[in-house]
C-alpha cells in the first residue's frame, strides 16, 4: 500500500518536472522566433545624378539628353536628376561651383564636363563613352539600374512648407513712393533621416538642393541652391536624425508660374562625407 502510494507520488513529481522543462523550452523558443522576425525594414534606393555642365560644352547636349529621358523613364521614386552649371555660364551658382570642386579637388586637372556623378563618388562618367547617343543611354541605363539593386541603409522624409514673409517695396513714381507690402513664399523643408539597417553609421550629413525647370535644352532641374550640410551623429539602428532647412530662393505661386520664370524642384539626400557616396535621396513633393 504504502509502496503503490510511493509510486503514485514519484510520477507525480516526474509529470510536475517534465511539463516544467516542457514549458521552459518553449518559452526560449518563442523568444528566439521573436528575435528572428525583428529584421531591418527594407526601402526601395532612389538615385540622385549630378550632371555637372558648361553652356558651350559640345558634348553636354548628347549627355543631357540621354539622362533627361532616363529621368522621365523612371520617374522621381526611383531617380533624380540635376543639372548643375560651372564656371560663369550664366547659370551657375557659387555653391554648384564649389560642389564640383569638393568632389574632384580645387587644383584637379581630371576637371571637364559633361560629368556625370551617380550616387555621389559611387558611379563617376567624364566625356562621353561614344559618338552614338543610344550606346552612352544604355551605359547610364546600366549604371542605373545597378545602384537601385543596392540596399538602402537609411530611410529619409520631408515635407515642404511655404512660410510668408512680408517685406516692404516701393511703389512707381506715378504712386509718389508709397511704400507698400508684398508677401514672399519662402519655403521651409523638415524632414527626418532614420537607420534601418543593423549597423551603426558614422560620417553621414543630411543636404539638400533647389532646382528650376525650364522646357529649355540643358535647363531641365538646374540647381538653384544648395543648401549647407547638417551633419549627423553617428546614427545607430533604429534611430533617426531631424533637420530642417529654409531656402533662400522665394517660392512661385503656381498661378503665376509660366515657362519663362520656371517651376521649383526640391531634392534631399543623405550623404557620406568622407566617401562621398550618397546613400539615399528624396524628391520633396
Amino acid at each position: 500500500m504504502i509502496m503503490n502510494i510511493n509510486k503514485k507520488i514519484s510520477i507525480s513529481i516526474f509529470l510536475i518536472i517534465f511539463f516544467l522543462i516542457l514549458s521552459i523550452n518553449n518559452i526560449f523558443s518563442l523568444g528566439v522566433f521573436a528575435q528572428n522576425t525583428n529584421s531591418p525594414k527594407t526601402v526601395p534606393r532612389t538615385v540622385l545624378v549630378e550632371l555637372f555642365i558648361q553652356g558651350g560644352c559640345p558634348n553636354c547636349p548628347t549627355t543631357e539628353f540621354c539622362l533627361e529621358d532616363l529621368a522621365w523613364e523612371y520617374g522621381t521614386s526611383k531617380f533624380i536628376l540635376v543639372e548643375e552649371h560651372l564656371w560663369g555660364d550664366g547659370y551657375d551658382t557659387p555653391e554648384t561651383n564649389a560642389r564640383y570642386d569638393w568632389y574632384v579637388g580645387v587644383d584637379s586637372d581630371k576637371k571637364g564636363t559633361p560629368d556625370v556623378f551617380i550616387d555621389g563618388l559611387t558611379r563617376r562618367f567624364q566625356g562621353l563613352f561614344c559618338d552614338c547617343a543610344e550606346e552612352n543611354f544604355e551605359c547610364y541605363k546600366d549604371a542605373i539600374d545597378k545602384e537601385l539593386t543596392r540596399t538602402s541603409l537609411l530611410e529619409l522624409s520631408a515635407v515642404k512648407t511655404p512660410h510668408p514673409q512680408r517685406v516692404e517695396e516701393a511703389k512707381g513714381e506715378d504712386k509718389k513712393g508709397e511704400l507698400v507690402e508684398q508677401k514672399i513664399l519662402n519655403i521651409i523643408i523638415e524632414g527626418t533621416v532614420k537607420n534601418i539597417s543593423n549597423i551603426p553609421l558614422e560620417d553621414l550629413a543630411v543636404c539638400g538642393m533647389v532646382a528650376k525647370e525650364r522646357v529649355v535644352v540643358g535647363l531641365y532641374n538646374y540647381i538653384q541652391d544648395i543648401f549647407p550640410f547638417q551633419k549627423i551623429p553617428t546614427l545607430l539602428p533604429g534611430t533617426t536624425f531631424c533637420f530642417k532647412f529654409i531656402s533662400e530662393i522665394s517660392l512661385i505661386p503656381e498661378s503665376e508660374i509660366d515657362d519663362e520664370k520656371g517651376i521649383l524642384h526640391l531634392v534631399i539626400f543623405a550623404q557620406n562625407t568622407e566617401t562621398k557616396e550618397i546613400l539615399q535621396a528624396l524628391y520633396v513633393e
